[in-house]
């Protein structure tokens, strides 16, 4: 996978460097027999010099998945919330430690993946009905 790439892909999931680094961990916790510890610098320079040959497939699944979890999860949301009313509201969460402690099932998914897909669930029920539905943050744990 070429930096470019890597980086391309990584922006698509709506995930930043470190975001995208502890769903690595969490979803491919070793590489090769070797427990991974990659953090948002290691992200960072797979984009200017590529990641190493022996991540590759590693990182191609880690972004599968996080575009499959979206994916999932925006058609359930959509489920729950339709049929809408006009001012539906859909939470989100400011971030992760805050979407853990309100869905510990999915700890160690990052809370911008949850967002993206409230999103495009509150998206669907716009241009299917014409109903406005609303994000609305939950508050900060901190």
């Amino acid at each position: 996978m070429t930096p470019i790439e890597l980086a391309t892909r990584r922006r698509v999931t709506g995930l930043t460097s470190g975001e995208f680094a502890r769903l690595f961990v969490t979803l491919e916790r070793k590489v090769d027999g070797e427990s991974a510890q990659w953090d948002a610098s290691d992200v960072e320079s797979w984009e200017i010099v590529g990641p190493p040959a022996t991540a590759d497939q590693h990182i191609i699944d880690t972004l599968g998945a996080a575009n499959e979890f979206v994916a999932t999860l925006a058609r359930r949301l959509y489920r729950i919330i339709t049929p809408a009313e006009e001012g539906t509201v859909v939470t989100v969460f400011p971030d992760d430690a805050t979407f853990w402690a309100d869905q510990p099932d999915l700890g160690g998914i990052p809370h911008a993946l949850w967002n993206i897909a409230a999103l495009q669930a509150i998206e669907w029920v716009r241009t299917e009905t014409g109903v406005v539905c609303t994000l609305d943050s939950r508050a900060p744990l901190v």
